[in-house]
C-alpha cells in the first residue's frame, strides 16, 4: 500500500483455483480504481476473489470510519457470523434479513448508512470521474517531482507519488550519504507535518526513507499539487543546512 503497487491477482487467483484455497484480496485503499474500464488487468483481476476487503474512508472519500468486506457467496457470511441462542426468537415462516448475521457489527452504530447515501448520491459515474481525477494529479506531482533537480522522484502508482528531497550537491552512493538522506526525509516529513502547510506521510522503499503523497481527496487541486515540490524543496534546503553534518559537506 505505500505505493500503490499491485499484486499479479490473476496468477494468485489460479494459485488458489488449483490448490482449492479462498482466494482473499485486501484492497483497502485501492480496490475502487477497478471501477474505472482503463485500470490494468491486475486490478481489474479483484472480479476473481472469493472476497474483497476495502475501506470507503480512504477511495470512496468517506469520513471515518467506514469498512467492508465483499464476499462473492453470501452464504459464506451467514456460515461465519449467524448465531441464534435460545433467547434471540426469529419467525422462520419470515423471510427477513438480520444484518447481525452476515458481520460482526451486531447491534453496533449503522455506519454503512453513509457509504449507501454516497453510492447513491454520486453514482459509478461520479466515482469514476474522482478516482481518474486522483490517479492524473498524481501523475503530475511525479512529473514535477523528477524534473525538480532536488527531487529524487521515486514510484507512481494509482493516486500515490513517492519522492524524497535529494540536495543538488548529494553524490551517489555510499553509505554515509544514504544514511544521511533518511535522517533528513525523516526529519523533512515531521517539519511539513508540524507546520501544516501540506500533509505528507512516508515509504519505506528499499529499506530507504521517501516523502508518499497518496491523492484520495476529491478536493485536492492542481494547484496543490504543483505546490508540493516547491514545499519540500525550501523547507529541505533549511534542514539540509541544520543537519548536514561536516564529513558530508
Amino acid at each position: 500500500m505505500s505505493t500503490g503497487a499491485i499484486d499479479p491477482l490473476p496468477e494468485i487467483a489460479e494459485v488458489a483455483r488449483r490448490h482449492g484455497l479462498w482466494f482473499h484480496v485486501d484492497g483497502a485503499y485501492g480496490a475502487p480504481a477497478a471501477a474505472l474500464p482503463e485500470a490494468p488487468a491486475d486490478l481489474k483481476a479483484l472480479a476473481l476473489a472469493d472476497s474483497v476487503a476495502l475501506d470507503p474512508h480512504k477511495w470512496l472519500y468517506m469520513p471515518l470510519e467506514a469498512a467492508c468486506t465483499l464476499v462473492r457467496d453470501p452464504a459464506a457470511l451467514m456460515h461465519t457470523f449467524s448465531y441464534r441462542p435460545r433467547y434471540y426468537h426469529f419467525d422462520e415462516a419470515q423471510d427477513v434479513t438480520n444484518f447481525y448475521e452476515h458481520g460482526p457489527q451486531n447491534s453496533r452504530g449503522f455506519r454503512a448508512l453513509k457509504v449507501w447515501l454516497c453510492l447513491k448520491h454520486v453514482g459509478r459515474l461520479g466515482y469514476e470521474k474522482m478516482i481518474r481525477d486522483d490517479i492524473a494529479l498524481a501523475r503530475r506531482l511525479f512529473e514535477a517531482a523528477r524534473r525538480h533537480a532536488e527531487i529524487e522522484a521515486r514510484t507512481q502508482s494509482l493516486s500515490i507519488a513517492t519522492f524524497r528531497y535529494r540536495p543538488a550537491d548529494a553524490r551517489a552512493g555510499g553509505e554515509a550519504w544514504s544514511k544521511y538522506l533518511d535522517t533528513l526525509n525523516t526529519a523533512l516529513l515531521s517539519a511539513i507535518e508540524r507546520e501544516g502547510e501540506c500533509f505528507v506521510s512516508n515509504a519505506v522503499i528499499d529499506g530507504a526513507q521517501y516523502l508518499r503523497a497518496c491523492i484520495v481527496n476529491f478536493r485536492t487541486r492542481v494547484e496543490d499539487v504543483d505546490a508540493l515540490p516547491e514545499i519540500v524543496v525550501r523547507r529541505g534546503r533549511q534542514l539540509d543546512a541544520e543537519l548536514r553534518p561536516a564529513t558530508l559537506r
